[in-house]
C-alpha cells in the first residue's frame, strides 16, 4: 500500500508538474503573441536598448500595413489612432537617443516620423537639422535631413525654417548624400511661407564670390557646384520673401560674370525672377542702373570683370543688364526710361538689347514708335551680345508686342534693308515669319506677297497654316482658343496653326479671354503653344491679375509634382508671367 501510495503520489506530482510546466511554457507564448500584435507592446520595448532596433522596425511595419489597408489615406481613423499612440514616444526616442541609435535604425525612425506629417514631431525634425549642422554627413545612407525636409515642406513649421536653412548651407551638394538630398531640401526651403528672419543668412549665401572650376583640380569643381546650387536656392527664397533689402545683392548676382548659365542652373536667371517678384522697388533700382546713376553696382561689375578676366572693361556693360531686369519685371512705368536710354545709346548692340527687352513690356504707342525708330537705325551688320544678327533678333522680338499694325510696317521695312545679301535674306525671312504671326485677315494678301518674295519653302508652309487659322476663325477669339486646344494643332507639323491662334487671342482678347485661356492650359501640352499662351496672358494683363496668377500658380505647382518632367519644363514661361501678374496687381 505504501508503494501504491508512493506511485500514486509520484504520478500526481508528475501530472501537476507537467501542468505547471505547460502553463509556464504556454501562457507567456500566448500572451506574447497577443501583445506583439499591438503597437503598445513595441512602444514599451523602446526603453530597452537591446529591443530598440527591432521595435522601430516593427512600428514602421505597423504604419505601412495600416496605411496600405486604408488605401493610403493618412486621415483614416485607424491610421490616426496608430500615429497618436506612437508619435510622442518615437519623437522622444529620436531626440534623446540620437547618438545611441545605429544609423540604419535612426534613419528609419526619422523617416517614419516624417511620414506622419504631424507637428508633434517638431523636436525630432529640429534635432535632425541641428545635428547635421554640428556634424555634416556625406554618406548617401545618412538621409535624416532629407526626410526631415520633406516633412517640413508640408508642415511648414516656422521654427524649423532657420535650422533647415543652416543645414542646407552645410549640405555639400557634390557629395553622395547631397546627390540624394539637396533637391528635397531646396524644394522645402522654397515652399516655406515668407519669413524675413531668413533674409540676412540668404543674402550672405548669394554674396559669396564664385570661382570657376579648374579642370586640373576636382575639388574646385565640387566647390563651384555647391555654390551654384546654394545660391540658386537662396535667390528663389529671397524672391518669395520679397524684401527690398535683397534688391542690391540680387542685382550683384546678375552683374557678376561668374554666376551665369551653367550645366546646373542660371543663378542670374533666378535672381532676375526674384526681382520680378519684388516688383516696383526692383524696377526703380534697375532704372537707376540703366541711367548709370548707381555707382556702387557699376563699380562692383567693373571690379568683378577685372578679377575674372584680368582686363578692364570698356563701356557700360551694366546698361544691358539693367534693360534685361526691366524687361523681365515688365512694368509700363519703366518705358520712358528705356526709351530715353535707347535714344541716347551709341552702341548698336546695347541699343538692340534695350529694344528687345522693351517688347516684353505691355505696349504703349510710345514704346512701339521708339522700337520702330531703333530698328531702322541699326545696321544689318550689327550683332547681339551673345551672337546672331541684331535685326534678326529684333524681328523676332517685335512679335511680343502682339500689335497687328506692325505687320505691314515689317513688310515695308524688309524691302528697305541694305547690306550683305545673305544677311539681308536671313533678316527678310525672319521679318516675314513675325508678320505672319501678327497679321489679321484683312492684311493677309500683303503678307502673302512678302512670303512669295522673301520666303523659302518653310515660310510658304507656315503661310498655309496661318491662312487655315484665319479662315476658320476670322475675328472670333473663342474659336482661336479652341484651335490652340485642338490636339491636331499641337503636333510638330501643324503647331504653327496653334501658335498663330495664340497671337490672335492676344490681339483680339480681353480679360475674359485671358481667363478662358488660363483655364484651357490643361489641354495645351505643346511647349511652343504654352509659350505663346503665356505671352497672350501677359499681354492681356497690363495691370496684373491676382486671380489669374493664382490659377497659374496651381497649374505650375501641380505639374512640378508630376512624374512627367515635360509638364514642368513646359511651364517655364508661365513662371515669369505669374510673377509679373502678382507684382503688377500688388
Amino acid at each position: 500500500m505504501r508503494t501504491s501510495r508512493a506511485i500514486a503520489s509520484l504520478i500526481s506530482s508528475l501530472m501537476l508538474s507537467s501542468s505547471l510546466t505547460a502553463a509556464v511554457l504556454i501562457t507567456p507564448a500566448l500572451v506574447g503573441c497577443k501583445d506583439e500584435g499591438q503597437p503598445e507592446y513595441w512602444v514599451e520595448k523602446l526603453d530597452d536598448p537591446s529591443w530598440r532596433a527591432k521595435s522601430v522596425n516593427r512600428l514602421v511595419q505597423f504604419y505601412e500595413d495600416t496605411l496600405s489597408r486604408k488605401n493610403n489615406d493618412p486621415k483614416a481613423p485607424e491610421v490616426v489612432d496608430l500615429v497618436n499612440k506612437t508619435v510622442e514616444p518615437l519623437t522622444k526616442l529620436y531626440v534623446d537617443q540620437y547618438d545611441n541609435l545605429d544609423s540604419k535604425t535612426r534613419v528609419a525612425l526619422i523617416k517614419l516620423l516624417a511620414d506622419y506629417r504631424d507637428k508633434r514631431t517638431e523636436p525630432a525634425l529640429k534635432k535632425a537639422f541641428d545635428q547635421f549642422v554640428k556634424l555634416p554627413k556625406t554618406s548617401r545612407d545618412e538621409t535624416d535631413v532629407k526626410w526631415a525636409a520633406r516633412a517640413e515642406e508640408d508642415l511648414q513649421i516656422e521654427s524649423l525654417q532657420l535650422p533647415m536653412l543652416e543645414a542646407f548651407r552645410k549640405l555639400r551638394t557634390s557629395s553622395m548624400l547631397g546627390g540624394v538630398a539637396y533637391r528635397d531640401m531646396a524644394n522645402a526651403l522654397v515652399a516655406q511661407p515668407p519669413n524675413k528672419a531668413l533674409v540676412g543668412p540668404l543674402i550672405q549665401m548669394i554674396s559669396v564670390q564664385v570661382t570657376p572650376p579648374n579642370d586640373k583640380d576636382k575639388s574646385s569643381f565640387d566647390e563651384w557646384k555647391d555654390q551654384i546650387v546654394w545660391q540658386d536656392t537662396a535667390t528663389k527664397v529671397l524672391g518669395k520673401i520679397g524684401d527690398p533689402a535683397a534688391i542690391e545683392p540680387l542685382m550683384q548676382v546678375i552683374l557678376d560674370p561668374t554666376k551665369g548659365v551653367t550645366e546646373f542652373t542660371s543663378v542670374q536667371g533666378t535672381a532676375a525672377l526674384a526681382l520680378v517678384k519684388i516688383g516696383k522697388p526692383a524696377a526703380d533700382a534697375a532704372i537707376k542702373l540703366l541711367k548709370s546713376d548707381y555707382e556702387k553696382l557699376q563699380s562692383f561689375e567693373l571690379r568683378r570683370i577685372r578679377e575674372v578676366t584680368g582686363s578692364d572693361e570698356k563701356g557700360k556693360p551694366w546698361v544691358q543688364k539693367a534693360a534685361i531686369i526691366l524687361g523681365s519685371i515688365g512694368r509700363q512705368d519703366s518705358i520712358p526710361a528705356m526709351v530715353e536710354a535707347m535714344k541716347s545709346e551709341k552702341d548698336d548692340s546695347t541699343k538692340a538689347v534695350i529694344a528687345s527687352e522693351l517688347t516684353k513690356i505691355p505696349a504703349t504707342p510710345e514704346s512701339i514708335e521708339a522700337f520702330k525708330d531703333t530698328f531702322t537705325s541699326i545696321p544689318l551688320s550689327a550683332e547681339m551680345p551673345m551672337g546672331g544678327g541684331a535685326i534678326d533678333a529684333l524681328a523676332e522680338a517685335a512679335g511680343a508686342f502682339c500689335d497687328p499694325s506692325l505687320a505691314p510696317w515689317l513688310i515695308e521695312t524688309a524691302g528697305k534693308l541694305k547690306g550683305d545679301a545673305d544677311d539681308r535674306k536671313a533678316a527678310q525671312a525672319a521679318i516675314t515669319v513675325t508678320a505672319l504671326k501678327l497679321v489679321k485677315p484683312d492684311g493677309l494678301a500683303d503678307v502673302k506677297g512678302a512670303v512669295d518674295k522673301y520666303g523659302t519653302d518653310l515660310e510658304k508652309g507656315l503661310y498655309k497654316q496661318v491662312d487655315k487659322a484665319l479662315s476658320s476663325c476670322k475675328e472670333d477669339v473663342n474659336c482661336y482658343i479652341d484651335l490652340m486646344k485642338n490636339p491636331a494643332n499641337q503636333t510638330a507639323e501643324n503647331q504653327f496653326v496653334g501658335i498663330k491662334a495664340g497671337y490672335m487671342v492676344a490681339m483680339l482678347g480681353n480679360e475674359a479671354a485671358r481667363d478662358k485661356l488660363v483655364d484651357s492650359l490643361g489641354s495645351i501640352s505643346n511647349a511652343g503653344l504654352r509659350f505663346v499662351a503665356a505671352r497672350a496672358i501677359d499681354k492681356l494683363s497690363p495691370k496684373g491679375s491676382k486671380s489669374a496668377a493664382d490659377k497659374l500658380n496651381t497649374i505650375i505647382t501641380t505639374n512640378a509634382k508630376s512624374p512627367d518632367r515635360d509638364k514642368a519644363a513646359g511651364d517655364t514661361a508661365l513662371h515669369q508671367v505669374m510673377y509679373r501678374l502678382y507684382a503688377r496687381s500688388g
